[in-house]
């Protein structure tokens, strides 16, 4: 059986049942116990379930990742998205880089460029250190998992400011609720980078699409810029095509 048939039984079985158990799947698809463990293993790094002892479950929809880990997923696809987006960036801009992967990636390749950043992100200020930029950190209280600074001295500083783009991550795009984000201070955030921009730029992996998290920050009809790595699935397209969404990709 190709690999694509297989995941999409796995998935079929894990949204009918709320569990799959690598045995009984291995059985009834008549491959080795092994080759459903890999399979798995890309599932879960796709987002689209939660391994566990024996088999797996559905994702947390209120958890995310830390951004260790993250970052060793889907690398090549976030940096194109990175080259796309750097694109957009001129000499002398203000440009708000929010946390997560892929700006960190974007950041990397704004190295030496001669532009005001400002951030939430601590990891993101550290790279821009002793180069041409001028560096904004934002007040907050610092999250853990990210090294991101959050929170409603967050928001206020943000709202005390104008950019020519913000550049912002997102967790998941589903088509019945839109842009999706894991936590408050996150979501809350974004929406005020969109009003104090004169250009919102979403960045988002090809596999963030038909994925969900647990609260939602845009309606897919919001104005803002999309810049993936590949186009994104037809549904989608069609999505942004009705509302005139712009999106950028190879």
């Amino acid at each position: 059986m190709l690999t694509d048939h297989r995941h999409q039984e796995i998935l079929s079985r894990l949204h009918g049942t709320g569990r799959v158990g690598v045995a009984d799947v291995a059985l009834f698809l008549k491959v080795s116990e092994e080759t459903i463990r890999r399979d798995l293993k890309v599932l879960e790094e796709r987002g689209l379930l939660r391994r566990i002892h024996g088999g797996a479950v559905p994702p947390r929809l209120d958890q995310e990742r830390p951004l260790q880990e993250r970052g060793k997923l889907n690398t090549r696809e976030k940096g194109r998205v990175a080259v796309l987006a750097e694109a957009l960036v001129l000499d002398g801009m203000s440009i708000f880089i929010d946390t997560g992967t892929t700006t960190l990636a974007l950041a990397r390749r704004l190295t030496g460029r001669n532009l005001t950043i400002t951030t939430n992100s601590v990891d993101v200020a550290l790279h821009f250190g002793g180069g041409p930029a001028r560096v904004n950190l934002t007040p907050g209280t610092l999250r853990s998992n990210d090294n991101a600074l959050v929170g409603y001295e967050t928001v206020a500083y943000a709202q005390r400011y104008f950019f020519d783009i913000a550049f912002m991550g997102i967790a998941a795009c589903d088509l019945e609720h839109g842009w999706m984000d894991y936590e408050e201070h996150e979501s809350v955030l974004r929406r005020t980078l969109r009003g104090q921009s004169r250009r919102a730029v979403l960045l988002a992996d090809s596999r963030k699409f038909g994925r969900q998290a647990n609260l939602c920050t845009f309606g897919l009809g919001e104005k803002l810029s999309i810049v993936t790595d590949k186009p994104p699935p037809e549904a989608f397209q069609d999505a942004f095509a009705r509302h005139e969404i712009e999106t950028i990709h190879t």
